[in-house]
């Protein structure tokens, strides 16, 4: 089909999609394309990411991740009805501006790949031994609530693009699936889009639904595990917040599953 008018944006954009799951799907899931005028930059900036992420270890301190959470709403909270860990992102609270002032992107990047990190050594061995099984996938939560294709500044665009070359290159395939909510007329004509460039196989692993997102969520995830700002009855009030506790089996076992 021909390429509308606003093509090199939204590319740009749907390459970083997945990633602003902060979890995503598998890098072939993405066409083969012309790389955005951006894109250069962040390859060369992404060579140094394996030393980046084997520097990354547990001494790394990001003592400034309140702050980031109050500009970038986000984090694991309990797992969904098979026991894997569930990931969840306010991707329509997304203030780059704040962000940029609390942290820097290199050291959001880190943080995030310290991140995935404790999600393969941490948390899928914690929830294959609290569920009996083996458990190496992960669902997320995107609530793009008030997002628009206007959103998407060249800032974030920036700061997603990163973000989805880390994880891209370093943690393939340990999303199982994404369910993305609030989604509004104009977002669900942009994501018409954008999965026109993208792999079926990855277009099977998200679902886009409006405001009518319960039952969905509610089929994946006990009312009890999930926040009450997405439908459930969980709050966290002792620990500031859902997306502030990182609740989970990770939390309460140091069991590893011994499973095959």
């Amino acid at each position: 089909m021909e390429k509308p008018e606003m093509l090199p944006e939204t590319l740009a954009w749907s390459q970083n999609l997945t990633t602003a799951s902060a979890a995503a799907v598998k890098t072939e899931g993405f066409c083969k394309m012309e790389k955005p005028e951006m894109l250069p930059e962040t390859l060369d900036w992404s060579q140094n990411q394996t030393t980046a992420a084997a520097a990354v270890k547990e001494e790394f301190d990001y003592k400034e991740l309140c702050e980031v959470k109050r500009y970038y709403p986000h984090g694991y909270h309990g797992v969904d009805r098979r026991g894997r860990p569930v990931y969840i992102e306010r991707l329509g609270k997304l203030d780059v501006e704040g962000l940029m002032k609390v942290t820097t992107l290199e050291r959001y990047v880190l943080y995030q790949t310290q991140q995935y990190e404790k999600t393969i050594k941490v948390r899928f061995p914690a929830c294959s031994a609290a569920a009996n099984k083996h458990i190496n996938r992960s669902i997320a939560i995107l609530d793009v609530q008030a997002v628009s294709f206007k959103s998407f500044t060249s800032p974030v665009q920036k700061v997603l693009l990163q973000l989805r070359k880390v994880f891209n290159d370093n943690y393939p395939e340990t999303l199982s699936e994404m369910v993305i909510v609030n989604a509004s007329p104009g977002f669900k004509l942009l994501w018409n889009v954008i999965k026109c460039f993208l792999d079926p196989h990855t277009v099977s692993k998200i679902q886009v639904i409006g405001s009518k997102y319960q039952s969905k969520l509610l089929e994946l995830v006990d009312k009890n595990e999930l926040p009450d700002f997405l439908g459930g009855s969980c709050c966290c009030r002792n620990e500031g917040g859902c997306l502030n506790s990182d609740r989970g089996p990770w939390k309460h076992t140091s069991v590893a599953y011994t499973g095959e």
